[in-house]
């Protein structure tokens, strides 16, 4: 239970959520990040040799592109998330599908959009810059964690859940 009296969200329907979340935030990042890349691809001089799978020419611009789609996919990650969880709802579309919603652990209210930010901030590092180690790990958390946190919910000051 939450200090305030609420049930904790399960470690199942937080990982279901995100799993919705994922593909809303995902499929549309992937479709932005192919057309970038073909349109990248297209307008390049690189030509690639179908049996050895060798490209030549120029791939300047083909890797900025690439590198800056996955720029434009994280970006829009961070503001789907903390627009979602530092809503008054504190709920992404995967958190309404499954009845849960980030809370502020010291008031039971909307964690708001700063601590949000925070969150997902930290959710994004442990995802990137560990190789997924940290993501894993950060998705197993709740499963030992006597408030059912993540590590991104701890630095946060949040908690996830049932949803009235």
């Amino acid at each position: 239970m939450s200090p305030q009296g609420r049930p904790l969200a399960e470690w199942w329907k937080r990982l279901l959520a995100y799993l919705i979340d994922a593909l809303v935030v995902g499929v549309p990042a992937s479709i932005l990040m192919v057309v970038i890349g073909i349109g990248a691809f297209a307008g390049s001089d690189i030509e690639c040799d179908a049996v050895t799978g060798v490209c030549t020419g120029d791939t300047t611009g083909f890797v900025a592109a690439y590198l800056g789609s996955y720029l434009i996919a994280g970006a829009l990650a961070f503001a789907y998330l903390t627009f979602m969880n530092g809503s008054e709802r504190g709920q992404t579309v995967g958190k309404m599908a499954l009845k849960i919603q980030v809370r502020d652990e010291a008031t039971g209210g909307p964690i708001g959009y700063g601590k949000a930010a925070i969150r997902t901030l930290i959710y994004l590092l442990l995802s990137i810059f560990t190789c997924g180690v940290g993501f894993l790990l950060d998705g197993l958390w709740p499963l030992w964690d006597p408030k059912r946190q993540a590590l991104h919910d701890k630095p946060a000051g949040s908690l996830v859940v049932d949803a009235p």
